[in-house]
């Protein structure tokens, strides 16, 4: 088949038409009239502006929208600093995506990655627009060579496969359009000679396509190492008043006071608290229950006591689960006692079986106690010993039938001087009454009962405590001792027995199956923690300082790498953009003038030849406008549209439907209505 030659050339041939239309018969004797087309230079114009502008809107506007994101909303205290440089030294952005990680959000976004993604997308679909500016470059240089003479330029114009090649190339760029152009080109010895501008066309290909892809490969690298971390934030709390803090309950002693008053049983006394009697210990309900609770560490109460292990295992009150400090950091007063405690059996006189008898040269000589004995004598039976927790003030014991009226003195010095006794049955069935455990050093009486005798020196503190809502931990921020009375209140309870039980309940398998030193420490806790606990109907709310809310942040956490590849691809993408377009907008085009009609009007408006070029190496329309003509004397005209569907004829008329399949000349596409696969060509 011959070539099918451009009708603008000054001796173009005529189509030879084949067929008959129904309306206006054209017979292949016919000639249609030559329409002289002709060129001139243009000036440089900006060709291929719009789809450069499109690279660069996408390729740099994300990485002006996630450089500054990252900028804009890093968070100092994660990041340890602000700005690109301290991003680095911590390894990563870490932004604050205004996420809060509490019942009303589901987490994080993650926007970053959200803005990585859309990026990665529009980079691959925008494959295709780079490609249109690289065929421009390479249309300009077909057209450079094609007005070369006769001479080694001829090898610069590409053959037909080439061209097919090249139109894969330029309209796809897809992996398989560029294998099957490697392919091509790695057969050095079976093939055609390479034109300079195939093999741009393929080095430009391959790098799209490669930029493209790598952007995608880094997009995958920042979403797989990036995460939300959660933080508590701390926020000014609302100005209200925060009753985190503990004080004296004023009006429990005085009330009680001043109703045995009004009734006659006592006389005013020098404190409130210090009634005949102390009816408001045995009488005050709530105060009392209160107490209970904390002691036995029950759930949603008001208060409760903890120990601060660096703080020398002072035991302090504070918000039980009933207050609702969550998330909250705050300064607070409170109470705290502190208990310190010496095992006296080894200490004590003993008799022959090991038991102890008196402990008068240990300083305690009511030691151990009995309601049956007088004070300094000998126990000869451990069944005579109960449990009590005395006060001792001037050498006597207060706690041993009516908390502090049993001695003459009721107001203690602080620190405040003690005295635990305690004794546990065996209930071990069908084994004798002895001690489970084999320690040498033991701080009980083994034989006949397991029997405690401690002495011990208790402190009570007016204090100050922090809560760090961030890590729930408390700290002692100051302390000093509380005045005699206030000690002398505080400890009624316990004189009044109300923890001794819960006490030997703590204590009884520590004290039979550990060292001394252990069971000390461990009285050392328990006692002090009870000591509080049984006075926390005392107390009453008051407000806290410095109260600080924590709330639950969702933080973005972006490694500086993945994001530094991230945007160092985009901007060789927009590299790669700009650098086409100024070698294609510094070549040399032509501008086509199209004849004009009987009246002066042109048949059609003027393009670039550079323009209509880059649509062939884009676009298969132009081949397939020029492989089945329209037959109707405007061929020429449609050659030179603007838009590609414009340059095919799109009739209705039945010779003009296509079919494919095998014919006698092999298989193709061809005119239904005639049979022809192709069309045969003539001269004028």
């Amino acid at each position: 088949m011959a070539s099918l030659l451009a009708p603008s050339e000054k001796d173009a041939l005529s189509l030879a038409l084949s067929t008959t239309r129904t309306n206006e018969k054209i017979t292949s004797t016919d000639r249609l009239p030559i329409r002289r087309w002709s060129s001139k230079p243009s000036k440089h114009r900006l060709v291929g502006f719009l789809p450069t502008v499109v690279v660069l809107i996408i390729t740099l506007g994300f990485v002006g929208l996630i450089l500054g994101f990252l900028l804009s909303m890093q968070y100092v205290p994660a990041q340890g600093g602000k700005g690109f440089s301290a991003a680095v030294k911590h390894g990563s952005f870490v932004i604050d995506e205004e996420e809060w990680s509490d019942d009303k959000s589901s987490g994080g976004h993650l926007r970053v990655l959200v803005l990585s993604a859309l990026a990665s997308h529009l980079i691959s679909d925008t494959s295709s627009i780079l490609m249109t500016l690289v065929a421009y470059r390479v249309g300009a240089q077909w057209l450079s060579v094609s007005q070369e003479g006769e001479g080694a330029g001829i090898a610069q114009n590409p053959t037909p496969l080439q061209f097919g090649l090249l139109v894969r190339l330029m309209g796809s760029s897809s992996i398989s359009a560029i294998s099957a152009s490697c392919a091509y080109a790695a057969k050095s010895r079976s093939r055609p000679q390479l034109p300079r501008l195939f093999k741009q066309a393929l080095a430009m290909s391959i790098s799209v396509w490669v930029l493209a892809r790598l952007v995608g490969v880094a997009d995958l690298w920042l979403h797989t190492t990036s995460k939300s971390i959660s933080i508590l934030r701390p926020t000014p709390a609302p100005s209200q008043d925060y009753m985190f803090a503990a004080q004296f309950n004023e009006t429990i002693c005085p009330a009680v006071h001043e109703t045995l008053q009004q009734d006659g049983a006592i006389a005013a006394g020098p404190f409130p608290c210090f009634s005949e009697f102390q009816d408001y210990v045995m009488t005050n309900d709530a105060m009392s229950n209160a107490g209970f609770s904390v002691m036995a560490n029950e759930t949603n109460t008001a208060w409760k006591v903890i120990s601060l292990a660096d703080a020398g295992d002072l035991a302090v009150l504070v918000p039980g689960s009933k207050v609702d400090t969550l998330y909250t950091s705050y300064m607070a007063s409170t109470f705290a006692v502190q208990a310190s405690c010496t095992s006296l059996n080894s200490l004590c006189s003993q008799d022959g079986t090991g038991m102890t008898t008196n402990c008068s040269e240990a300083g305690y000589p009511r030691l151990p106690y009995s309601d049956d004995t007088n004070p300094g004598d000998a126990i000869s039976n451990t069944t005579q010993i109960k449990d009590f927790v005395f006060g001792i003030v001037d050498g006597e014991l207060a706690g041993t039938s009516l908390g502090s009226l049993d001695i003459t003195s009721p107001v203690t010095s602080n620190p405040a001087k003690m005295a635990v006794q305690l004794r546990w049955d065996t209930r071990v069935q069908g084994a004798t009454d002895t001690v489970h455990g084999s320690i040498d050093d033991l701080a009980i009486d083994t034989y006949p009962k397991p029997t405690l005798y401690a002495g011990c020196t208790v402190s009570f503190f007016n204090a100050t405590v922090r809560l760090d809502g961030a890590q729930n931990a408390w700290s002692l921020v100051n302390s000093t001792l509380s005045s005699p009375e206030f000690a002398t209140t505080m400890w009624l309870p316990t004189l009044w027995q109300y923890a001794t039980e819960q006490l030997a309940a703590d204590l009884m398998v520590t004290s039979r199956t550990r060292s001394k030193d252990v069971v000390m420490a461990s009285l050392n806790q328990h006692l002090a923690r009870l000591t509080l606990g049984a006075a926390a109907g005392y107390v009453e709310p008051a407000r806290a300082a410095d109260v600080t809310y924590l709330v639950p942040t969702l933080l973005g956490q972006y490694p500086v790498w993945p994001v530094l590849a991230v945007l160092t691809l985009l901007c060789l993408y927009a590299l790669l953009a700009v650098v086409v377009f100024v070698s294609s907008w510094w070549t040399t085009d032509e501008t086509i003038l199209p004849p004009s009609d009987d009246s002066g009007m042109p048949f059609a408006q003027e393009e670039s030849m550079l323009v209509l070029t880059r649509t062939w190496l884009t676009n298969p329309l132009g081949l397939v406008g020029a492989a089945f003509p329209g037959e109707d004397g405007r061929d020429d005209v449609r050659s030179v549209a603007k838009k590609p569907r414009d340059m095919v004829y799109d009739g209705n008329d039945s010779h003009m439907r296509l079919a494919i399949g095998l014919t006698d000349e092999g298989f193709g596409i061809r005119k239904r209505a005639t049979g022809q696969k192709i069309l045969a060509l003539e001269g004028p």
